[in-house]
């Protein structure tokens, strides 16, 4: 007997497993199919990157870009809370190290207020310093919410939940 779906997923990383997901939760009487060509999830690029959650910072205010990454933070971390998925909010500088620096600095300081990037905070050199006491810099971009996670291990519990789900 042939089996039929409504979806076909390629790749269960963590993009492939969260469409999944999206699609399950949205229209819960779909057939949705995940294919990989490996055993288990996040076998490539989602269990192989560094694992920060981006804020948004260096995008220009009203991208795409800026508007899902603000967005889809703010959404990882709840995520990771509902799951009980460790997150750590290891925070971020941007440093200017010299003058020629200082207008740089300040431009992604804008754009990642009007980005609306939570708790971002221009600091001198002394708060620079008790946040990161090897960096030396005039000035810096402090990001207390930047965070990281193990995307592997949220991919694993999306599959968990979709398979929870009859998919």
């Amino acid at each position: 007997m042939t089996e039929h779906y409504d979806y076909a997923i390629i790749g269960a990383g963590i993009v492939g497993l969260a469409t999944a997901r999206a699609l399950v939760l949205s229209q819960p009487d779909a057939r949705v199919l995940v294919l990989d060509k490996e055993r288990a999830v996040a076998q490539h690029q989602t269990g192989h990157n560094s694992g920060v959650i981006h804020q948004g910072i260096y995008y220009k205010p009203g991208s795409l870009k800026a508007n899902l990454c603000v967005a889809g933070a703010r959404r990882m971390a709840e995520y990771c809370e509902e799951n009980a998925l460790p997150l750590q909010r290891v925070g971020k500088v941007i440093v200017a190290t010299d003058e020629s620096e200082l207008a740089r600095l300040e431009m992604l300081y804008e754009r990642a207020r009007a980005n609306g990037v939570p708790d971002i905070q221009k600091i001198e050199r002394d708060a620079l310093r008790e946040i990161e006491p090897y960096a030396a810099g005039l000035a810096a971009i402090y990001s207390p919410n930047t965070a990281i996670v193990d995307y592997a291990r949220v991919a694993e519990t999306m599959r968990a939940e979709i398979a929870a789900r009859g998919v």
